[in-house]
């Protein structure tokens, strides 16, 4: 975790403004440098600081520093200043770094300085920025600023510290990832589209406070805009949806998942309005009907990612026309769509040849004729979940091993009817053996050390599930583990229930009872 102190450091840079933190941890945090420092001039030794900046004492000017900070009281309040966060400087401290100005700023040209910039991470430009004014000036320059992702701040991010950043990187930001950043409202998004008016990439998931105020703002002034996640924007409904469309019309990505006031009409919007679609998740959308899957398919011909996952008024009349205009589809998450049948696998794998990952977790109506029927057609699959669906057999696997020879990641989890003879279709193919990664098998109780005798061929297998397969004991996974070390397995192994032990008591051979308290314990036995 980020402290308080590491935070701060950070926001101040970029609101531009100083405030003193009086959170205890930060208190010791500076104590501690300060006191290093303090060490540092006392006893002329050299190290690097936390601030990227290389003190020394013993002038030896072949090191060339960064920054050439001699054993002067003025030095030291320089870099206690810097620590504790102050931009503030007076004219003898300025004409001190002038007169020390590092070789790295006369030798390097600027664009190669801005090029190293572009490397470090957010905190690290704002140590930079602190340096110097001319590293100031560089390190918020905002080609350094192009891609920003304040997820990790979610609990610290509020309006004025984005419409500062905004403000800050102008033109030159395209991607923006404010996930989770509850404080941010339509009119700091207003802001934040008004300067940044080349944003490609936009992720609000989350934001409680985002509606259709801010796709207006983005309607207006962000046209380039191609990728946008509103995941959970529960104000976000059918007229957000109209507005941002009709003006981005580069838009090739769209997350709607669990916006429940996106109807049917809003989605047909989105197809009709962006024929450059590739990407589309609507994960939950209640409304996600056939009809409006016959529109993506229709409309969206090049679309390469779906996920439909919890969509459940889907059925097969849908998907079989969508598969049908979306030849190119390479990745389709239907799990929980517990309507489909294998007239869906069938469409599959009639239509759909570049398919290479399929979810079709607790897909249960799926059995093995359906995916014979997709596996002749879906030869490039990669990776397929098959969890909980619970009418399939050994002869889905041994149909998918035939047909998919690429296959990396497989899950069987919760196939019940899986045993050990379709373990050992996996085990005995030359493809699987070279290519499996994944094998996922927990509570598949009919399989037993006999699978794990037939993964042992599967050399460049990297992850093994078999939580609560009761069948498989310790030492059949302590034998595939000692032939491969790297494999991680995921197991469980209820613990022992120890034996009892014969329970001891003293029996009177004069009055036939127990733990005779009458009796003297010379005259009773143990038995």
């Amino acid at each position: 975790m980020r402290s308080h102190f590491q935070l701060s450091f950070f926001f101040n840079i970029i609101n531009g403004c100083h405030t003193t933190t009086t959170d205890s941890s930060s208190d010791t945090s500076s104590s501690t440098i300060t006191e290093r420092i303090n060490n540092q001039v006392n006893y002329g030794c050299s190290s690097t600081s936390t601030l990227g900046v290389l003190t020394h004492t013993n002038g030896d000017s072949l090191r060339h520093p960064l920054l050439n900070i001699s054993a002067t009281k003025h030095h030291r309040r320089f870099l206690l200043r810097l620590i504790h966060n102050s931009t503030i400087m007076n004219k003898q401290e300025e004409e001190l770094i002038n007169e020390n100005t590092c070789l790295l700023d006369t030798i390097l040209p600027k664009e190669l300085i801005l090029r190293i910039f572009s490397f470090l991470d957010y905190q690290s430009l704002c140590r930079c920025a602190q340096v110097s004014k001319y590293w100031n000036t560089l390190a918020l320059d905002g080609s350094n600023w192009q891609s920003i992702n304040l997820k990790n701040f979610q609990r610290d991010i509020n309006g004025n510290v984005l419409e500062n950043l905004s403000i800050r990187c102008g033109k030159f930001l395209k991607r923006l990832n404010i996930e989770n950043c509850k404080f941010i409202t339509d009119h700091n998004m207003g802001i934040v589209t008004n300067h940044c008016q080349n944003l490609e990439r936009l992720i609000v998931k989350h934001c409680d406070k985002i509606s259709n105020t801010t796709l207006f703002y983005l309607s207006r002034h962000c046209p380039y805009l191609k990728h946008i996640n509103i995941s959970s924007c529960h104000h976000i409904d059918d007229q957000g949806i109209k507005m941002i469309c009709t003006s981005c019309s580069y838009l090739e990505s769209w997350d709607i998942s669990w916006c429940m006031h996106i109807t049917e009409n809003g989605i047909r919007v989105v197809t009709e309005s962006c024929s450059k679609l590739t990407t589309f998740k609507a994960e939950g959308c209640t409304y996600m009907t056939n009809n409006a899957a016959m529109h993506l398919g229709k409309n969206c011909s090049k679309l390469l990612f779906l996920d439909l996952n919890r969509c459940s008024s889907l059925t097969d009349d849908g998907l079989i026309i969508l598969t049908q205009y979306c030849p190119l589809l390479e990745t389709l998450i239907i799990a929980n769509c517990t309507s489909l049948t294998d007239h869906t696998l069938i469409a599959l794998g009639k239509y759909c040849h570049q398919l290479k990952k399929l979810d079709a977790t607790l897909c249960s109506q799926f059995s093995d004729a359906g995916f014979l029927a997709m596996a002749q057609g879906c030869h490039l699959l990669r990776r397929i979940d098959l969890e909980d669906c619970t009418a399939i057999t050994d002869e889905t696997i041994r149909h998918l091993v035939d047909n998919c020879p690429n296959i990396e990641n497989f899950t069987l989890s919760r196939c019940e009817q899986i045993t050990d003879d379709g373990v050992r279709y996996i085990g005995s193919s030359v493809n699987a053996q070279e290519n499996l990664r994944v094998l996922e098998l927990d509570n598949c109780p009919s399989i037993t050390d006999i699978s794990i005798n037939h993964l042992l061929a599967c050399q460049n297998l990297q992850r093994l599930d078999i939580f609560d397969c009761q069948q498989i004991t310790r030492n059949a996974v302590k034998r595939i583990q000692m032939r491969y070390p790297h494999l991680k397995i995921h197991a469980y192994f209820a613990p022992q229930t120890p034996t009892p032990t014969p329970h001891q008591t003293t029996t009177c051979s004069f009055c036939c009872s127990t733990s005779c308290s009458a009796c003297v314990p010379s005259c009773c036995t143990i038995t």
